[in-house]
């Protein structure tokens, strides 16, 4: 359910910031062959099962899409992955031009501080911050999803030339930011 209204905040912003800048060549890369199955597991340290895979086209703009990549432990399903210890998500968003990933990167940044400053937002945002000495532009969100613990998980949110996303990944109790750090320095690799 969190994950799920994460998406749609983040498919809500894609959707109402437009660029009137000619359009380029897209980028077409898969979310998957960005952290492979085998890179998966080397990150969370245990055999997974891709759970999602997605290419969807954006309604706005039909030459831009979207792509999606869940890994999560071998035989669990879930809609709300903050219950389980292990997890790592890809989601890539390709942009017709710079300008509009930028846009699309600003507008999400306001959106999760509106989000952070909502006492009726779905989850707990603890922290929304830039991080620096990537081959992108890029902010985390710090989320404490369960009243009951103290692990907070980490969204990282970039913007690499036309191409965007998010990376989450998890091994609870560790970092999880660290751990989506890492897994988004591998992502970045494979960008063009």
């Amino acid at each position: 359910m969190k994950r799920t209204i994460l998406r749609l905040l983040s498919i809500a912003v894609t959707l109402i910031v437009g660029s009137n800048a000619q359009a380029a060549e897209p980028v077409d890369i898969s979310a998957c062959a960005t952290v492979t199955m085998a890179d998966a597991e080397k990150f969370i340290g245990a055999p997974l099962d891709v759970a999602k895979i997605d290419k969807k086209i954006m309604i706005n703009a039909p030459w831009s899409h979207d792509s999606l990549c869940t890994y999560m432990p071998q035989g669990i399903k879930t809609d709300d992955p903050t219950e389980i210890p292990r997890f790592l998500d890809v989601s890539l968003r390709f942009f017709p031009t710079t300008e509009a990933a930028q846009a699309i990167h600003q507008a999400t940044i306001e959106q999760f501080r509106k989000m952070a400053a909502s006492p009726e937002a779905p989850i707990k945002i603890i922290a929304i911050n830039p991080l620096d000495g990537l081959a992108a532009n890029a902010f985390y969100v710090e989320m404490q999803t369960d009243a009951n613990s103290d692990f907070k998980s980490a969204m990282i949110m970039f913007v690499k030339d036309t191409v965007g996303g998010a990376v989450s990944a998890w091994k609870k109790p560790q970092s999880s930011l660290e751990l989506s750090k890492a897994v988004l320095q591998q992502v970045l690799m494979k960008l063009p």
